[in-house]
């Protein structure tokens, strides 16, 4: 029993020992904190934009953090307006076009007789189908930038108008619009991108 006993202790101390040489050798070892974003790897004090999102993100010891990327403000010539373009984060100046003594901007829309809208600057006609509706013509409306009705109560946030992190989609009478979240304020006066206040 006391041969068990001493093989016992033997057996424990040899694996003790082994397990405070591995300890050492991890203590000794340089282990890089690490982040992942979207499915990607990224090192210590690596940096990666998120176009999508409107911002810049870097790894800072194994924490992500990301900032918004700056836009100046656009300050556009006379026969020009500030807009959102697809695809971009930041407001560029588009030609403006006059219509009944009202400026408006790259690719709005008016309806009077017929469907038009601003293009390079000119006025030019729009072809546009418009689909039937489940509602009666008191029901519909007309959304502000648009050739077709809709029902009342259509839900315009669900067209896909993006917004930034601090802000989100509210429905209004005729159109979609960003609003900052509690506690944030829009940056140059667009909130679409907004930022702790």
């Amino acid at each position: 029993m006391a041969e068990r006993n001493d093989l016992n202790n033997l057996v424990l101390m040899l694996q003790l020992n082994y397990a405070e040489s591995r300890l050492s050798q991890l203590e000794s070892c340089h282990c890089e904190r690490t982040c992942s974003a979207n499915d990607v790897v990224y090192r210590d004090k690596e940096l990666w934009t998120e176009p999508e999102n409107c911002r810049t993100c870097a790894c800072m010891d194994g924490a992500v953090e990301c900032r918004r990327m700056f836009c100046p403000s656009v300050n556009c010539p006379e026969d020009s307006l500030p807009v959102h373009v697809n695809g971009t984060c930041c407001k560029k100046c588009r030609p403006k076009c006059w219509y009944l003594g009202r400026a408006l901007s790259e690719g709005q829309r008016v309806f009077l007789q017929s469907c038009k809208e601003c293009k390079n600057g000119v006025m030019e006609p729009v072809n546009e189908s418009c689909p039937n509706l489940n509602c009666t013509v008191t029901e519909q409306i007309l959304p502000e930038n648009r050739c077709c009705n809709v029902c009342r109560g259509h839900d315009f946030c669900a067209e896909g108008l993006l917004c930034g992190e601090n802000s989100v989609c509210k429905n209004r009478n005729n159109k979609a619009e960003c609003e900052c979240k509690s506690g944030y304020t829009a940056i140059q006066g667009d909130s679409t991108y907004c930022e702790a206040g």
